[in-house]
């Protein structure tokens, strides 16, 4: 692949690159190169816990939930293939800490269409029969919410980016970012160099390998989070519902059959920052140990489950937990899609086409992608909830 021309590089194969060249391509962008340096979906894309919800904390992530909720329900005639969404519900418990919060978000995310609805401890019971609500004083509930497969999705992106003649390389590392009188003019890789008028990068904590040798510093930081898959017991074989609890700071995610997936969301659970290109792929013993008192103290008969294994992933972490949806400050042609902070596969079918629509007219249709630049945390202008959630680093 030695001197190879396009009008646009996207680097980065997980669901933001391959959806980002999808609408590029569709959107007349000329010939776009997506470059991914293992296969895709090989990074944090196809780790994710691929939730998909629309309850947000601030009016433009609801709104951009929304959207891309949709076409995850109609992912078939939306952009075609399948992204196996199977829709769960999603429960959310809180304590009386956050029970003001929770009904004011409820009433802002109801304000702009949400289907969602707060539940007394008695409802919740109803709902979710096997939890143990000790310490629950409300419910929040969204029906519509659910999950998909991140490995199906990115293919599935990728597919339609070629079908609109993208071309997409893969075991095709990019080494640096190649400019010219302050302009981007390619990118170098370990197999040659490939000439092109603009390059986007969405290669999550990966960036600042990029970003530093033009002088360019991004706030992102390499996090690696982890998850643990139980197997049900007969006892829990009816918990089909996804369930955040803001108690205990775990999640619960439906596994194929009978699994549930446990990840943690406290503070202390997403601050180990790490070598993106070293990290333990592996649940620690510890974390596993830790995730599953969470499970029990919530669901007792956890206690009877089988513990198989878990695994280590990433996030991009941002300081306010939002993306970086921006041009460079340094380079022209350059662009930024990075700082997801465990948001991108749930964003990524508007995330996608927010950058195709910012690369080629300089602004995104219906959704302020300005609110995401980098400057913002400068300039104290964070992206921040009115209302957020006590001990939440990721909100």
């Amino acid at each position: 692949m030695v001197n190879r021309n396009a009008n646009v590089v996207v680097i980065g194969g997980g669901v933001n690159g391959t959806n980002i060249a999808m609408h590029l391509s569709r959107m007349g962008a000329g010939k776009v190169m997506l470059l991914e340096k293992g296969h895709l979906a090989s990074g944090a894309s196809g780790r994710s816990g691929a939730m998909v919800r629309e309850h947000y904390l601030h009016p433009t992530l609801v709104k951009m939930a929304m959207e891309a909720s949709s076409i995850f329900h109609n992912f078939g005639d939306a952009v075609g293939g399948d992204a196996r969404f199977t829709q769960t519900g999603r429960a959310l418990f809180f304590g009386e800490r956050d029970e003001t919060a929770a009904r004011a978000n409820v009433e802002m995310n109801r304000e702009l269409g949400v289907n969602i609805e707060t539940l007394t401890p008695v409802e919740l019971a109803e709902l979710v029969p096997e939890a143990n609500l000790e310490g629950v004083t409300l419910g929040v509930y969204e029906p519509i919410s659910g999950y998909a497969d991140p490995v199906a999705t990115t293919y599935a992106y990728a597919e339609r980016a070629r079908e609109y003649g993208a071309e997409i390389v893969t075991g095709c590392a990019v080494t640096g970012i190649r400019t010219q009188g302050g302009r981007v003019i390619g990118v170098d890789t370990d197999a040659g160099a490939v000439d092109a008028d603009a390059v986007v990068a969405a290669i999550g904590p990966w960036v600042n390998q990029l970003a530093a040798p033009l002088g360019e510093s991004l706030p992102i930081s390499p996090v690696r989070v982890q998850m643990v898959h139980l197997r049900r017991p007969p006892q829990l074989e009816s918990l089909t519902t996804n369930i955040i609890d803001y108690t205990t700071g775990a999640y619960f995610r439906v596994d194929s059959g009978y699994g549930t997936l446990v990840g943690g969301e406290a503070w202390d659970d997403l601050n180990e920052v790490v070598n993106p290109d070293g990290f333990g792929l592996n649940a620690d013993h510890d974390t596993i140990t830790r995730f599953w008192d969470r499970a029990k103290m919530r669901f007792p008969d956890f206690s009877a489950a089988t513990q198989r294994g878990g695994y280590g992933s990433l996030y991009d972490m941002a300081p306010d937990g939002n993306p970086i949806l921006d041009r460079s400050s340094s380079v022209g042609g350059l662009y930024w899609a990075v700082g997801f902070s465990g948001h991108g596969f749930k964003l990524s079918p508007v995330v996608g086409r927010m950058m195709a629509e910012f690369v080629m007219h300089g602004e995104s249709a219906d959704h302020p992608i300005h609110e995401f630049r980098a400057s913002r945390f400068a300039e104290g202008d964070l992206i921040e909830a009115e209302h957020p959630y006590e001990g939440r680093r990721h909100q």
